[in-house]
């Protein structure tokens, strides 16, 4: 399958502050995925081929439990052509 772009947002225990650093856990996820991503302010885009982002959304997941949190709220943004996509093209 053509490489997507996945824009993530991950909101431990329905908060976008004060999260106890579980959100630098979850990025530490992605950073040692090996996928190329971009860290923006509102969300973390992920470039690599479906069933890899599919992979490290759900390892960010166990890792926000782990971490102690009891509720996730998740936003996804998946972008996807036959040719492919890449970070570059969103420049």
């Amino acid at each position: 399958m053509a490489t997507v772009l996945a824009g993530i947002q991950l909101m431990p225990n329905n908060k976008d502050d004060h999260t106890d650093g579980t959100v630098g856990k979850i990025l530490e996820v992605i950073e040692q995925s090996g996928l190329r991503h971009q860290v923006g302010p509102l969300e973390t885009v992920v470039e690599g081929d479906f069933d890899s982002v599919m992979t490290v959304l759900r390892n960010a997941h166990r890792k926000a439990v782990d971490a102690g949190a009891e509720e996730i709220m998740t936003n996804v943004k998946m972008h996807y052509r036959t040719a492919g996509v890449s970070l570059e093209d969103k420049h």
